[in-house]
């Protein structure tokens, strides 16, 4: 029997040391992180099969890489003020 549900990769990030935890099944309801025991994460769906949702969210997330193009919303006074001792 189809399924109707997209196939795709959980990844799990533990908010207190950052190890991450990958599941391609269902995300269990209780999880533990191996290296700090925390059970907080963050949680990232990534499809593996192409979709006109999944196609639009990259498209809408996607940056230029051109070498000289400004950072979105960085104005140019923002760079200097990270530089602040």
């Amino acid at each position: 029997m189809a399924s109707n549900r997209v196939r795709g990769v959980t990844t799990l990030i533990c908010l207190t040391c950052g190890k991450e935890k990958f599941f391609t099944q269902e995300v269990p309801a209780s999880v533990s992180c191996d290296q700090c025991a925390s059970t907080v994460f963050r949680t990232f769906d990534t499809p593996t099969e192409s979709d006109e949702a999944a196609i639009a969210a990259l498209e809408a997330q996607a940056r230029s890489m051109s070498y000289g193009d400004a950072s979105p919303d960085t104005m140019p006074g923002d760079l200097h003020d990270l530089d602040a001792r």
